[in-house]
């Protein structure tokens, strides 16, 4: 098909995946933001698509390329830093707590644990395995967004490529 109307479906196409055109230059480039930072999937990521038509004999040749948006990323690894920071003072609580309950001997946590201004047993147990429970969660949040990133970056043109395969069954 021609470069004009290969560039008109293909911006079609775009048009209903609901991307946001942030720069073109008809019809021989055109690029997209696509997904968003909540995205998990790599077709859902946020990212920025490049598409290239060129003129080839009586056809278009059209060419694509996709980054990750930086500010998924930097999300992604602000989040892990702070869960892993999270994680770490949780577990310093409850083996402070735990330490507590051994020894008896108070340490820097140890107001956590109080009713009526006096150390309760019930109280340390039951901050020990809450901030225990709580760290577990936060280190398995962090494997988890660890194998987000793994799965999407690969696959990250699985769009460009969704769309490139729309607009050649749409001739």
């Amino acid at each position: 098909m021609p470069i004009e109307q290969a560039y008109a479906q293909l911006k079609n196409i775009l048009h209903k995946n609901k991307c946001q055109v942030i720069e073109e230059k008809p019809p021989q480039y055109i690029s997209v933001k696509q997904g968003s930072l909540n995205g998990i999937l790599p077709k859902s990521a946020k990212k920025t698509v490049k598409y290239y038509l060129s003129p080839e004999g009586t056809g278009t040749k059209i060419t694509s390329s996709t980054k990750i948006a930086s500010d998924w990323t930097n999300l992604t690894v602000c989040g892990n830093i702070l869960a892993a920071v999270l994680a770490g003072i949780f577990l310093w609580i409850a083996a402070d707590m735990e330490n507590y309950m051994l020894t008896a001997k108070p340490s820097f946590w140890t107001w956590l644990a109080r009713a009526h201004g006096n150390p309760d047993l019930q109280y340390i147990i039951f901050m020990v395995n809450l901030t225990r429970a709580i760290a577990i969660f936060l280190v398995l949040t962090i494997a988890v967004e660890i194998l987000v990133v793994i799965y999407v970056y690969p696959r990250k043109n699985a769009f460009a490529q969704e769309t490139l395969q729309a607009l050649s069954t749409a001739r």
